[in-house]
């Protein structure tokens, strides 16, 4: 976010004094500057003109994103399919990958290399929904190893189905299951 940035220009009113290093994330984002080009704190759950024009969407997030917190953009979602018939509903035009390990946009010991643009056009070119996204990633411990692993739709999780002792880092040794759907013991 640039923290020297903060008082000045993403708080409201700016405030000189304001020590970036305090901000909390459960308790100040009323202060964030609402009416800013730079902040995109946009909250609103009325997207019926995208969605009235076939818009399509795909959204991901790092879940080691030190930055906008993952769970704002899951609340965002979750809240947007309840206005849109649920997940089933908002899968007709949206879908949410949540990247394990992954930092702001990309980083972290993690498959973050993975394209979403080529899904996004043939769904809106031909229809065919976007479901689990092969990612690779080269940031793992020790160098050079690489892995890869599917990226699921969101609320499902990647989860191993190889053989005992196969290999944790070909995405082809996983299934995305709705962990929604676990009972907790």
């Amino acid at each position: 976010m640039g923290l020297g940035q903060l008082p000045y220009i993403w708080i409201q009113p700016p405030d000189p004094s304001f020590d970036p290093l305090t901000f909390n994330f459960n308790s100040d984002l009323d202060k964030l500057n609402k009416n800013s080009v730079l902040v995109t704190y946009s909250t609103s759950l009325d997207i019926k003109k995208f969605t009235r024009r076939g818009g399509k969407i795909i959204w991901y997030h790092g879940l080691s994103d030190p930055g906008p917190p993952v769970l704002g953009t899951i609340r965002y979602y979750t809240e947007m399919a309840q206005q849109y018939g649920g997940l089933k509903g908002a899968q007709s035009f949206s879908r949410l990958y949540l990247v394990p390990n992954m930092g702001h946009c990309s980083g972290g010991p993690a498959t973050d290399q993975f394209d979403l643009l080529s899904p996004l056009v043939s769904w809106v070119e031909q229809g065919a929904e976007p479901d689990a996204i092969v990612a690779s990633g080269t940031n793992f411990t020790p160098p050079p190893t690489t892995r890869s692993r599917p990226l699921c739709p969101y609320p499902e999780q990647a989860r191993y189905v190889g053989s005992p002792g196969g290999d944790l880092g070909n995405a082809a040794n996983y299934t995305c299951i709705d962990a929604s759907r676990i009972s907790r013991r």
